[in-house]
C-alpha cells in the first residue's frame, strides 16, 4: 500500500537542501613563464566571487584555490611548471580576475659546495 505523502513539507526540504549544494567549477585560467628571467605569471578568473571567500595556498611546486560565492565552488589545483620561491609569490584580486606571480627557485640555493681532495 502506497504512502501518502506531504508534498508541502517535501518541497520545503527540497529546497532547504538545493541552498546547500554548490556547482563545483573549475575556473578558467591561463598562466605562461619566462625560463630566461625565472618569472612565472598566472590569471584565473572567478567573476561575482568576493575578495573575502578567495584562498590560495602554495607550495614550492603547485598552487590550490578555493573561493565560493552563492551556489558556486571554485576549485583548482595546478602544478607550477619548475618549484617557485613561494617567498617571492604575490597575489592580486581585482574585478574578479586573480593575477598570481613569483619566480622561480634557483636549483642550486641548497647546493653544497664539494672540495676536490
Amino acid at each position: 500500500m502506497a504512502e501518502a505523502k506531504d508534498t508541502k513539507t517535501d518541497l520545503a526540504v527540497t529546497k532547504e537542501k538545493s541552498e546547500e549544494i554548490y556547482w563545483r567549477i573549475r575556473p578558467y585560467y591561463s598562466s605562461d613563464f619566462d625560463s630566461e628571467t625565472g618569472e612565472y605569471h598566472a590569471r584565473v578568473e572567478l567573476p561575482g566571487v568576493p575578495k573575502e571567500n578567495v584562498k590560495l595556498r602554495v607550495l614550492p611546486d603547485l598552487f590550490d584555490l578555493r573561493a565560493t560565492r552563492e551556489h558556486t565552488q571554485y576549485l583548482l589545483t595546478e602544478y607550477f611548471p619548475y618549484d617557485m620561491d613561494v617567498n617571492s609569490i604575490e597575489a592580486k584580486y581585482e574585478h574578479g580576475l586573480l593575477t598570481i606571480k613569483g619566480k622561480f627557485k634557483d636549483p642550486l640555493d641548497s647546493a653544497v659546495e664539494i672540495s676536490l681532495k
